[in-house]
């Protein structure tokens, strides 16, 4: 091999076949079980975090990111805006419809993310938003070998200090306030309803029942209370998570396996709690019966199952729930009372009645409810290879999968949600009798989900190397494809968890207003809880081609085509017969006189890519409603969407130019990728004429484009006989824009509410009102573009809005370092993600919280208002409370551009130091290696926003009200040990 071709030896996967890396025109990523050594964390993702430049983690369920996106996984940004976001996941060869949770990262051989048109347009219309391989360890010919590992996770409660919530003192003379300046009528009061503690007493002054100094010692009793000092007795300080892992493998020329077993079990911070038991298998076999037939056997499977009591959840009541004054347990030991919406007076009432009991006493109430749920899968994997002749072979693959989840919860005949729903719906004659519309006894919530899929694939494949000078690569195949989806949710009522027998309702009530109950207001609608079922199936018929020529190792062309039919498309022929393709081009170039540099190539790809919507197509659809017709009692349907042959399925064009290098006699790797992502027709719901018969209705209405820049760079820094230091910095940079649009809002409450798309900006984009500050009463002020003040959004335009930029980070980076000697090796890794911003925790504009219960833990910052004039001099000020406010008022401090904030960050996210056993010492065993990590997860964090919220959990990216700062990720100390034999 010519000097400047030299390189390491990478095979990479692409699901369909393995090329060499030499020959591989397009943007691909790959890290393998090397990579992940020393690394402990127990789910596949958070192992590959930060390793793959271009694919990145959304931790942040409430980032637009993760809309239409069930794995959290983006790979170079988002292509499409309502359909699947997700990368299309590949297992073995194989579409991936299972939960990622059954791959046990233990098992992985290496991990492939196929990036651009050329890589991935060979899957069809579920490539457009990135491919993942993953391809899992296979056995080698040789003794069998077996492994053994282990970890233990730990970690403490989260700080609650983070959550910056009022004690208990701070609450009380919160709510004192806001007593005095809307309390109502003492004598109007009505004795049915629960009252807060605090407002009872606060009352009672108010009423002449008490004197100045009795109140002042009953609140002091309040202000001195704090319920979390009593959760020690039913929390545990520190979690504790466990992993095993089992692995055998070995085999012959002839015959080769891999088996493992894997169990694992959360833990919880409720005592007695129960968790997640998680049972995973692998078996794989490979056979060669002869040298022109060969058969690969895989199953994968895996069991989660969980049972137990769930009726009070202690650890989220620790993190906020009640004030911080109600108590789990009175001062004498005695359980305490909690009330929701009813008072004493009325609980008593109802039982005199002979109605349900409605005392809620949260420590008996746990074994009121009690959960089940398991989760079975089991995935077969069957690929038979022929060789016909020379070069050429054929591949048959077949695979099932089968996913059966459930979910069972028993309300019990004490839960708190069953007796008030049954008081609330019952009605009492004059003479006495009582009508209970909804039966006595527990109720009962199954919803299962099963899904099965199947796969079958026929492939030829081609090699030839023609002189030494030529080689043609090329595969050809077919591919049927089917999953189908069944769910069925169902509620019981009167259920009985012996006998398994439950009481009829009559449904005829169902979404109708029940006059005269015993409800707080005097009347009551039964919701109809269970949705019924469901049965999906999705089926595809897909042909495709790929080829690739190389001429003498330095110059490849490559091409590929696929056309796929499937029943989501409708019957329109231009909807069936839409062909995916792309075309590329790699050469390495000759060594120049440039003594840093050894090898580098220069690789250019183009290509179309697909996306369908699986909720809606060009078809009529319609949905039968859950309620019974008002008027015949009947069953109902409706047309959910009207009929559409001119919708399209989604088609990317992907640009991609890259560059391949090496310096320093290896020392240095570098890879540079360029792309360019145009989404033509993109889906999403436009507002239509509603004489028209519809006011919404799906159609191809947007364009969209990514454009950006990925860098991976490896750097061997120091390579000694005792010591070596290794390097890795991957970049990305993605700007995305809506390029097009056909209507867009004009109303400004839909920008700064909640990300809205518009001509010319990112998706996931923030505005907010030019907030002017406070008027001498203590009322918020916008500032109009022209510069007039307005003390209301109506009198906003769109144009008024400041845009803030993405919430979406443009920039990821990761920094990686490895350092080994001897046989001690540290390593960690730093992640930054940083471009866009969020809007930051901020007051309440305090209108809506004078009624009578404040039974909820607030944030300090709520204290912080106007309360006289000259006030309105602090920046940093809420509005004067006032009485009733309409969002237009609220709004303009709510959305105010003061409150948005960088959200850049950069986290320590793994620190680990791994210790192999020198030889010797294992000598006298039968052990071939035994190595030692500790690890520590999220250790050091850096923010750029000013109130130290935490970007990964902090929920306000679009939301206007005051959302909770979230829960902070803590710190996670991991300890495992690994044998082999």
């Amino acid at each position: 091999m010519d000097e400047q071709l030299q390189e390491v030896n990478i095979t990479v996967n692409t699901g369909y076949q393995k090329i060499s890396k030499e020959r591989a025109a397009g943007s691909i990523a790959q890290v393998t079980a090397k990579d992940m050594e020393g690394r402990l964390q127990p789910n596949l993702l958070d192992r590959i975090d930060g390793l793959l430049p271009g694919l990145n983690l959304v931790r942040n369920i409430s980032s637009p990111q993760n809309s239409k996106n069930n794995l959290g996984i983006e790979v170079r940004g988002r292509s499409t805006i309502n359909a699947q976001a997700a990368p299309l996941i590949v297992v073995d060869g194989m579409p991936f419809e299972g939960d990622l949770t059954a791959i046990n990262p233990n098992d992985i051989a290496s991990i492939t993310v196929l990036k651009d048109a050329s890589a991935a347009s060979i899957y069809g219309v579920r490539s457009s938003n990135g491919v993942i391989v993953i391809a899992t360890k296979i056995g080698s010919a040789g003794k069998t070998k077996i492994n053994y590992s282990n970890t233990l996770s730990f970690r403490g409660l989260p700080s609650r200090s983070y959550l910056n919530q009022m004690s208990s003192a701070e609450l009380v003379n919160f709510q004192k306030e806001m007593f005095n300046y809307r309390s109502g009528d003492y004598a109007v009061i009505d004795p049915r309803k629960a009252m807060n503690d605090v407002y009872r007493i606060l009352y009672d002054r108010k009423g002449g029942v008490i004197s100045e100094e009795e109140m002042e010692k009953r609140l002091d009793v309040y202000r001195n209370r704090d319920r979390f000092t009593q959760m020690g007795k039913f929390l545990n300080t520190t979690r504790f998570d466990q992993q095993h892992n089992l692995a055998i493998s070995g085999g012959s020329d002839r015959y080769t396996y891999h088996y493992s077993l894997n169990y694992t079990q959360p833990g919880d911070y409720n005592k007695g709690r129960a968790t997640n038991k998680e049972l995973g298998f692998s078996l794989k076999n490979n056979f060669k019966f002869t040298d022109w037939f060969s058969l690969r056997a895989n199953v994968l499977g895996k069991n989660q199952n969980r049972e137990g009591d769930i009726g009070f959840n202690f650890y989220d009541n620790y993190m906020g729930g009640k004030a911080s004054y109600y108590l789990l347990e009175n001062e004498d030991g005695s359980p305490a009372q909690w009330y929701n919406s009813k008072s004493q007076f009325e609980i008593d009432r109802l039982k005199a009645l002979g109605l349900e009991d409605e005392t809620y006493i949260p420590l008996n109430h746990v074994a009121a409810i009690h959960e089940k749920f398991y989760n079975k899968y089991i995935n077969l994997n069957f690929a038979a290879n022929f060789k016909i002749i020379k070069g050429l072979d054929f591949d048959l693959s077949y695979q099932s999968e089968r996913t059966e989840g459930y979910n069972g919860t028993l309300n019990r005949k004490n839960a708190q949600s069953v007796v008030g729903m049954v008081n609330d719906a019952t009605q009492i004659g004059k003479d006495g009798a009582i009508k209970r519309n909804i039966p006595q006894g527990g109720q009962f919530a199954e919803q299962r989900n099963d899904v099965n899929s199947y796969t079958l694939r026929g492939q030829f494949n081609y090699q030839n190397n023609i002189q030494g000078k030529h080689e043609i690569v090329a595969i050809a195949g077919a591919e049927r494809r089917q999953i189908n989806n069944r769910y069925t949710n169902i509620y019981k009522y009167g259920y009985d968890e012996n006998s398994l027998v439950y009481k009829g309702i009559n449904e005829e009530l169902f979404g109708i207003q029940i006059q005269n109950t015993q409800a707080l207001f005097n009347s009551y609608t039964i919701s109809k809880k269970e949705t019924g079922f469901k049965d999906l199936v999705d089926r595809f018929v897909s042909f495709y081609a790929n080829g690739s020529y190389t001429y003498d190792r330095k110059l490849t062309l490559s091409g590929s085509i696929r056309m796929d039919q499937s029943n989501l498309f409708g019957t329109n022929i231009k909807n069936q017969y839409k062909p995916l393709w792309s075309i590329g081009a790699l050469y390495h170039l000759p060594r120049i006189d440039c003594e840093p540099l050894d090898r580098w190539s220069v690789r250019a790809t183009y290509g179309v890519n697909g996306n369908v919507p699986k909720d809606n197509g060009p078809y009529l659809i319609s949905r039968v409603n859950n309620n019974l017709n008002y008027f015949n009692g009947e069953m109902q349907a409706y047309i959910d969407s009207p009929p559409n042959p001119l919708l399209r399925w989604e088609r990317t064009k992907v640009f991609n130019v890259g560059f391949d290098f090496s310096l320093f006699k290896d020392r240095l790797t570098a890879t540079l990728d360029i792309y360019n992502k145009k989404t033509s027709d993109l889906l999403g719901n436009t507002p239509l004429d509603p004489t028209l018969g519809w006011d919404m209705v799906l159609l191809n209405y947007a364009d969209m484009q990514n454009s950006g820049i990925e860098l991976g760079l490896n750097g061997k820094m120091i390579q000694r006989e005792n010591f070596s230091w290794n390097s890795t910095v991957n970049f990305s940079y993605n700007k995305n824009k809506i390029t097009n649009l056909y209507v867009e809002q004009n109303t400004p409450y839909y920008y700064y509410y909640a990300p809205q798309n518009r001509v010319g900006i990112p998706m996931g984009s923030l505005y907010s009102i030019d907030y002017a500050g406070l008027n001498d009463k203590g009322r918020p002020l916008a500032r109009k573009a022209d510069g007039s003040l307005v003390e209301t959004t109506q009198k906003l335009t769109v144009d008024d809005l400041i845009y803030e930029g993405t919430t979406v980070p443009p920039y990821t980076v990761s920094f990686r370092n490895g350092f080994k000697y001897k046989d001690l090796t540290l390593s960690f890794m730093f992640i930054f993600n940083g471009g866009h911003v969020m809007r930051g925790v901020h007051p309440e504009f305090l209108s809506k919280y004078a009624e009578l219960n404040y039974n909820n833990n607030f944030d300090k910052l709520w204290l912080n208002y106007w309360k006289n004039p000259g006030d309105e001099s602090n920046p940093d000020i809420a509005p004067a409370f006032v009485s009733a406010a309409s969002g237009n008022i609220s709004d303009i401090f709510n959305a105010a551009h003061k409150f948005v904030q960088k959200a850049d960050y950069i986290k320590l996210r793994d620190i680990s130091l791994s210790y192999n056993l020198p030889a010797q010492w294992i000598a006298p065993t039968k052990l071939s290696y035994v190595r030692l990590t500790g690890q520590v997860l999220n250790a050091w964090r850096w923010v750029a926003n000013k109130d130290n919220l935490d970007p990964e959990v902090w929920a306000g990216y679009s939301t206007v009200t005051s959302p909770s700062r979230g829960i902070q990720a803590p710190i996670i100390y991991n300890l495992g040990v690994s044998v082999g034999f």
